[in-house]
């Protein structure tokens, strides 16, 4: 969800290292994260650094999200159940008498669904306490406690737990952020000479194969301002994975013999669909096996679900692709084309 972007040396970046640093600092020790604070510290790291992306999404869990804007997965369909309870302030003891009779009746649990669109006052007061509202709806029956009838009302109730899941959620994604970011403004000159080295050797190995054009589209994509750009970077990241693929495995056999999968005879399936397959079996021919083998593999399956499932989501919704989307599946997609380029040497299978 967040990212984090090279900048010159600073003030500000000076600044933002130590902020950024003392939050780290407090994940570490053993004291409680005073989320709070820590979404407040990001803020102030994301005003002077100018990282408006990132500064939209620590407003938003600080004072609540706007309506119509996209709430994050993990404030979306918060699970509760529907209760009848008491009226007019009767003590939890009596609710509780409800609600066994209720249970007796053998009425089955009624679940409801809530979306979060408050601030981080609101979850940390509900994960606390829980929360619930009233649908205005009265019971029909009264319920005989202690010779008196108890009026009752439905609610909708959701535990705590619930809450506390979403804070757990807020807290990872700030952890990330700010071990990222830190990283970077730390030690971003030279995590960037050790980047450009990488892609260097990638570029040089893929454009003296024909592949130059899907390169060239992928930096430009990442390079504009233009939203539709970074959707073309995106495509052409699934593109040249789908004609390396076609160029480096040229066997006309259905199925690679040597590794397991859904083809026939439980074999790895190859056809021309069948890309990540492809550069798996690969990988597989050159010598790269046991676990580097599985393991790129499993990250070629990664990327290649992670393009699909942000195709499909594109197909539903105008730019609702970010730039951070497409950042994300370069830097996949290059690892991927890196690791064939340096294992391997780049010359077609044709009969295994």
């Amino acid at each position: 969800m967040l990212s984090c972007y090279n900048i010159g040396v600073s003030s500000s970046q000076d600044e933002a290292i130590d902020i950024l640093k003392e939050v780290l600092d407090n994940f570490f020790s053993s004291q409680a994260i005073d989320l709070k604070n820590v979404l407040r510290r990001c803020v102030h790291v994301c005003e002077i650094l100018n990282w408006n992306e990132q500064l939209t999404w620590f407003q938003d869990e600080l004072f609540g999200y706007p309506s119509g804007v996209e709430l994050p997965g993990y404030r979306k369909a918060i699970r509760g159940r529907i209760v009848w309870r008491a009226t007019g302030g009767i003590d939890t003891v009596i609710a509780k008498v409800i609600e066994d009779e209720h249970r007796l009746k053998g009425e089955p649990t009624e679940y409801t669904e809530m979306d979060v669109w408050s601030g981080i006052d609101w979850v940390l007061s509900a994960s606390q306490w829980g929360y619930s509202e009233s649908t205005g709806r009265k019971s029909s029956q009264y319920i005989s406690y202690r010779h008196r009838d108890i009026e009752t009302e439905e609610a909708k109730v959701y535990d705590k737990q619930a809450f506390q899941t979403i804070l757990t959620s807020i807290e990872n994604s700030v952890f990330n952020f700010v071990s990222k970011s830190y990283a970077v403004l730390r030690y971003g000159d030279v995590l960037q000479d050790i980047w450009e080295g990488y892609r260097t050797k990638v570029d040089e190995k893929l454009i003296s194969i024909g592949f130059g054009g899907h390169i060239d589209t992928i930096k430009t994509g990442l390079n504009s301002n233009n939203p539709q750009d970074w959707k073309t970077a995106m495509w052409s990241c699934r593109d040249i994975l789908r004609d390396v693929a076609s160029y480096l495995w040229q066997d006309p056999r259905e199925t690679y013999d040597h590794l397991k999968g859904k083809g026939k005879g439980g074999k790895l399936r190859v056809t021309q669909g069948d890309y990540v397959n492809r550069l798996g079996a690969y990988l597989h021919n050159k010598g790269t096996t046991g676990e580097t083998g599985a393991y790129l593999r499993d990250e070629m399956e990664r990327i290649y679900n992670s393009i699909q499932t942000l195709n499909k989501l594109d197909s539903k919704a105008h730019d609702v692709i970010t730039l951070h989307d497409a950042r994300t599946a370069a830097v996949g997609t290059y690892f991927i084309l890196g690791e064939l380029a340096i294992r391997t040497d780049m010359k077609p299978v044709t009969e295994y």
